[in-house]
This record gives structure tokens, C-alpha cells and sequence, in this order.
């Protein structure tokens, strides 16, 4: 059990937000997607069993690391099938999970974590009682009536919805996006992991687990500073109301582009990205200084970086799983294993 999200509540559940390196490193980086040319693709939604992309082949030696590229938002109507997964997955005696950052129970004592939960759970709502209408301008606020009511069936049936004008605009953010693409045809549960994990347990492959866990000395005092504290979180609000009401259908096109396996297009497809504003958001606020961090980017990138040098020196042959824009970005994971001197082989 982790209380990742009891520090930081469900900030950490963001697939824009790249304190999880697996939220928003699904997509291209807005670097590697200006630089490429814009394709139109056909915007008919692909269902039933798709191979999705196939792996990166990174080795040194006879020592081999094949990655898996995951996407989110995927499709919903799809099976995925990665072709020659499983025998990847039979040759090798060690999968390497996506990066991502917690707080254990472990480091901070099971029952003490209980004893958080009542604060955890006002971590969303607004500092002194403020509404969204109170902190973003009003022109925002229209347009995010318009998609609320659109998007959000169950806002004048679930009490908490009821109150989601006192949310936090980041959280308010996250409800919007995660209704909004459920109801496109769109859905954030990964095909891939419930595959990987049948196949591991098939053929005895240990699964190590590619966390980052900062050091929590006073997690009582990080919950009361976040619950006083407001969030530079406006900028990621608008951007994410932007890209809802603009970018579902480019959404669903890369999803398409996963599914069938099409890199090029999904390195070509230019996204409105609202990642930076809300990474920027969290990194900047002062209990980041609490939990130990203000650059938890960086050291995930480079427990992961490590992480993957020591399958290759250790295993003849293992396997990794990375969110696809991590892989395909000009400066992503894949592109500095191969500055450290790794041979790189792309999917055909």
C-alpha cells in the first residue's frame, strides 16, 4: 500500500503530471512534436484486437533490453496484442515496471498512515474557503460550465461533485479530462500490464518495481502545508479546458496510431499539451520542499536510466515498459540510454 497520493493526494493520479513519469509520458513532448510535420489521419476508430507498437531493442554486447511503448489515452472498443511478446517475455528473467514515485506505509508505519487519511481527504478543496469562480477569470469559468454539464452526468447526483466548485483547479482539471475521454471512447486503463503480468506469471519472470520514494520525515506536517497552501494551478485549469474542448479528436487519432502500431504518426501528431503548466504547478509548491524534492523529475528519469543499465549488465535478455513518449521524444529515456553509449533498434 502507498501513500503517495494521502501526501499529495490524487495530484499523483494526473495523466498530465509528470510527478508519475507514466501521466504524461504517453505523449510526445511538445519539442519533438513542433519539429515534426503535421499528418491528418482517418479519423475512423479502430476496435477489436490491435497489435499495438511494436519493441525497441536496446543492447550492449549480447545483453539485450526490449521496451515496450504504453499510451494513455487508449481506445476502449480494442484488445491489445503485442505479436512476440510472450516469447520476449520467455527469454527474459527480468520486466521492468514504468517509473513512478511514492511514499510506502512501509517507510512511515502502517497505522500512522491511517491517522492521515481524515486530512488526505480534504487535500482537494481550496485553502479559506475559495471557489473556482473566485480564482480564475470569468470568461475560464464560462467555458468550463459549458463542459461540465456536458461531460460530468453525475454532478448534481454524487454529494462530492456537487461540491466540485470548491476543488482545487488542478483537481477540477483531472475530473473534467477523465470524463471527458470516457466519454469519447476514450479510456486511461492500460491494456498492456494485465498481459504482461499473465505472461511473467507463466513463464516465472520477477517484475521489479521502478519507483522513486523520496524520504517523508514529517508527512503530518507536509499534509498541513499542502491543506494551507494554494497551488500556482490556474495556467493548468485553462489548458486543460482548452484541450478538451479542441483536441478529443486528435486524442482518439493517436490513440489509433498506438493501436495499429503507427510510430511516424504518433511521433508527427502535434498535441496541446497543458503537462508543463500543471508539472510546473506542483513543482514549484512549497511542500515539495517537505517531501524532500523540488526536482523529482530529474531523479526519476535517472533511477529509471539506472534502473535499465543494470537489467542489461545483469540479464542476457529482459524487458522494460515505458510510456511510448518517453521512447519517440528527441530527449526521452531511450534517446539518452543511446547517449550512454547503447545500440537502439526502432520497431519496423
Amino acid at each position: 500500500m502507498h501513500i503517495l497520493p494521502i501526501l499529495i493526494a490524487s495530484l499523483a493520479s494526473l495523466p498530465f503530471v509528470g510527478l508519475n513519469a507514466a501521466f504524461a509520458a504517453s505523449e510526445v513532448s511538445p519539442a519533438a512534436s513542433v519539429a515534426a510535420p503535421a499528418v491528418v489521419l482517418d479519423q475512423i476508430v479502430v476496435s477489436g484486437e490491435q497489435p499495438g507498437p511494436g519493441l525497441w531493442k536496446v543492447t550492449k554486447g549480447d545483453h539485450t533490453l526490449w521496451i515496450l511503448g504504453t499510451q494513455t489515452p487508449v481506445l476502449q472498443k480494442m484488445t491489445w496484442r503485442s505479436k512476440g511478446l510472450e516469447a520476449v517475455i520467455a527469454q527474459s528473467t527480468e520486466i521492468l515496471s514504468e517509473p513512478s514515485a511514492g511514499v510506502s506505509a512501509k517507510q512511515i508505519g502502517y497505522f500512522t498512515m491511517l491517522t492521515l487519511l481524515p486530512s488526505a481527504l480534504q487535500l482537494r478543496k481550496n485553502p479559506d474557503n475559495a471557489t473556482l469562480k473566485d480564482l480564475v477569470p470569468a470568461d475560464l469559468h464560462a467555458r468550463w460550465l459549458i463542459l461540465r454539464d456536458k461531460y460530468i452526468d453525475s454532478y448534481t447526483i454524487n454529494d462530492e461533485e456537487k461540491n466540485i466548485e470548491s476543488w482545487r483547479p488542478m483537481f477540477v482539471a483531472l475530473e473534467l479530462y477523465n470524463k471527458a475521454i470516457n466519454k469519447s471512447g476514450l479510456t486511461t486503463a492500460s491494456p498492456v500490464w494485465p498481459v504482461i503480468r499473465a505472461a511473467a506469471s507463466k513463464h516465472k519472470v520477477k517484475i521489479t518495481q521502478v519507483r522513486y520514494e523520496p524520504t517523508v520525515s514529517d508527512p503530518r506536517g507536509a499534509l498541513k502545508e499542502l491543506r494551507s497552501t494554494r497551488l500556482a494551478d490556474v495556467d493548468c485549469f485553462a489548458k486543460t479546458v482548452e484541450r478538451i474542448e479542441t483536441d478529443l479528436a486528435s486524442m482518439r487519432v493517436r490513440a489509433n496510431a498506438w493501436a495499429t502500431g503507427d510510430i511516424n504518426a504518433i511521433r508527427s501528431l502535434p498535441i496541446k499539451d497543458q503537462r508543463a503548466a500543471c508539472e510546473a504547478a506542483i513543482q514549484k509548491a512549497s511542500f515539495m520542499k517537505t517531501l524532500g524534492t523540488q526536482d523529482l523529475l530529474s531523479q526519476i528519469e535517472n533511477m529509471w536510466l539506472n534502473a535499465a543499465e543494470a537489467a542489461i549488465k545483469n540479464n542476457k535478455v529482459a524487458l522494460a515498459v515505458l510510456p511510448i513518449g518517453r521512447i519517440v521524444s528527441a530527449d526521452g529515456y531511450v534517446a539518452k540510454l543511446r547517449a550512454r553509449g547503447y545500440s537502439v533498434e526502432e520497431p519496423e
